[in-house]
Formats: structure tokens, sequence, C-alpha cells
């Protein structure tokens, strides 16, 4: 009597691995898909946010330009991103927000952002912000790296 109903059992645990590996596939690819489009809308929203930014210290400073910039970047949301995309884009925030030791300084300069840095590069606080500034593009490269690498 028993080995019938094991028999069954075997059976039936046969039929159904299929349904769940397709169902793990299904999951797995709804994953990488939600996970795409979350760093694609990040990406989007911080190329707008990036346009904005470097025209808005044409009326106010600097360093509340970036703080502008980089509280919008922080309030988005990120629950869908692969964890490499999220730590990389919350660093390359927190550079922006580092560069800002420097602009602060200058509380009286206006203009387009690049104008700025480039204002920047050439004054006394060079050697910092240059450093800074370099921060700001090493982070960013790691930001391009995890939007190419989204199974991590």
């Amino acid at each position: 009597m028993k080995l019938p109903i094991l028999i069954i059992l075997g059976i039936s645990v046969l039929a159904c691995n299929p349904h769940g590996q397709r169902n793990m596939v299904t999951n797995s690819q709804n994953s990488k898909s939600r996970s795409g489009e979350c760093i694609e809308n990040i990406i989007q929203v911080d190329q707008k946010l990036g346009k904005i930014r470097n025209h808005s210290s044409e009326k106010i400073s600097l360093s509340e330009t970036i703080t502008e910039y980089t509280d919008s970047l922080s309030s988005l949301n990120y629950d869908d991103c692969p964890g490499q995309f999220t730590r990389a884009f919350k660093e390359h925030i927190e550079a922006w927000k580092d560069v800002k030791r420097v602009t602060d300084n200058y509380p009286e300069l206006r203009g387009e952002m690049h104008d700025l840095f480039d204002e920047l590069e050439k004054g006394k606080d060079s050697i910092e912000f240059k450093l800074l500034s370099k921060r700001i593009w090493d982070t960013w490269g790691k930001v391009e790296l995890a939007t190419t690498d989204r199974d991590n």
C-alpha cells in the first residue's frame, strides 16, 4: 500500500518541477526587468536634474544648487534597483555633497556650473577642488559600470 502512494507522490513532484522551474525563471526575468527599469528611471531623472543643476547656479549659489540636486537624487526610489547600482549612485551623491566643502567658500559665484567649476579649478582652493571633482567623475564611472552589470 505504501509503494503506490510513494510512486504517486514521486510522479506528482516530478510533474510539478517543470512548472516550478518556469515560475522561477519568470520571477527572475521580472526581477531583472524591474531592475533595468529602475536603473533607466534613475539615469533619466539624473539627466533631467543635471540640466537644471547646470543652470541653477546662474541664480543661486553653487552650494545651494548642489544641495537641491543631491536632495532630489536622494529622494528617488531605489527599491527595485540592484544593490551594486544603488551603492554606486549613493556614493556619487556623497561625492557631490563633498564638493560643497569648497563651494561653500564662494557663495557669490554665479554662472553655468561647468564654467564655475573651471573657475574653481584655477582658484586658491584648486588642489582640494580638483580632488573632490575627480571623485564625482570616479563615482560616476562606478555608476556606469553598475548600469552595464545589472546582474549584481
